[in-house]
């Protein structure tokens, strides 16, 4: 019985030898996310796996994964990186060469980018006499979605734009759907010219197109570094129920920003398109909307008016009503011929009471 005892004492100081030496070298511990976006307040699960690779086991380890704040703009602009919201603490027990896998519920509320980036872990030795500790990185992030409108006359204000404009014809000139030709005027495109019946008659004839139906829209949220982040957060807003309201209506979108994007490179011109079912790359762009030095107003109308030709209009959506959303939505109108409606956020206030 004492050899008995004297041998397993020696084994314990062995594997408590090891279990000293070795620390984290046999460990592996990685976290994600287990989606890249999610809804306000909506549960994600923060996957957390921990991997044994060595033949002793490990009696205690402790992770605590640090969840910083949403980045932030502040009135100078300049980006809070370094404030925290919460933490947390999961405890492992890892047989030989295993690994244990938690899922962790989480919801957050306030829109934007989150990341995810280290970890702290802590592992008992042996005997649990001692722990060491380590970090760990990740660089896992997701994205907090904007909230729909929720206030009635929100809403119903925003049903009325949406509703003129889907009550307007979609006319669009079809290539395929010819239905007779005409003599040619000199300011038809070439390519329409019908070399058959211009044979057959002796003079230049051009093909007579058919009209079919096409419903498309520009959505735009201009930026402001003099906006409020509440103006930009119900901007924010009013882009997302006014995009879902139009895809509903099987119209396609082309959404475009000129706006201060969290996590992403400034001073640029974005553009996403979005219909029924694929709304993604827009709901994104809106998470990260934010006050702060837009892209060149100029360089945002041309691209619109590339998109828009002369058959498609724009729904503006501005902080508030000024001398430059007002110009803008002016030199839309006169480059495009075509009609820009525009929405104010500051005038949906209600909405975040």
């Amino acid at each position: 019985m004492i050899v008995f005892l004297i041998i397993l004492l020696v084994l314990c100081a062995v594997f408590e030898m090891i279990s000293l030496n070795t620390s984290f070298q046999n460990i592996r511990f990685e976290f994600h996310a287990d989606r890249k976006s999610t809804e306000p307040d909506e549960n994600f699960y923060m996957i957390e796996k921990a991997s044994n690779l060595s033949r002793l086991p490990v009696t205690y380890l402790r992770s605590r994964i640090i969840f910083p704040h949403v980045t932030l703009v502040s009135k100078d602009r300049a980006l809070i990186m370094n404030s925290f919201e919460r933490k947390s603490t999961q405890r492992f027990f890892l047989l030989p060469l295993r690994s244990v896998t938690h899922s962790v519920p989480l919801s957050l509320s306030e829109r934007g980018v989150y990341w995810f980036e280290e970890a702290d872990l802590e592992r008992g030795d042996f005997l649990g006499l001692k722990s060491s500790f380590t970090r760990t990185w990740g660089y896992t992030g997701i994205v907090v979605l904007p909230k729909r409108l929720n206030d009635s006359r929100s809403v119903e204000t925003l049903s009325g734009v949406v509703g003129d404009f889907l009550s307007k014809p979609f006319l669009l000139r079809d290539p395929i759907l010819s239905y007779g030709v005409r003599e040619y005027t000199g300011a038809d495109p070439m390519k329409s010219i019908s070399w058959k019946k211009t044979a057959s008659s002796g003079r230049l004839m051009v093909r007579e197109y058919d009209y079919t139906r096409e419903r498309s829209c520009i959505l735009c949220v201009l930026g402001s570094e003099k906006a409020l982040e509440e103006e930009m957060e119900i901007a924010s807003r009013i882009g997302r129920t006014a995009g879902e309201m139009l895809c509903a209506e099987n119209v396609q979108l082309h959404f475009f920003t000129n706006a201060y994007l969290q996590a992403m490179r400034p001073f640029g011109i974005y553009h996403a398109q979005a219909e029924a079912g694929s709304m993604d790359s827009f709901l994104d762009l809106l998470a990260r909307v934010r006050t702060g030095e837009s892209g060149r107003l100029d360089k945002l109308l041309d691209e619109m008016a590339r998109i828009s030709g002369t058959s498609m209009e724009c729904i503006l959506i501005a902080p508030r009503r000024d001398e430059i959303s007002e110009q803008f939505r002016a030199m839309f109108e006169k480059r495009t011929q075509q009609s820009c409606t525009a929405v104010y956020a500051a005038d949906f206030t209600e909405e975040l009471k």
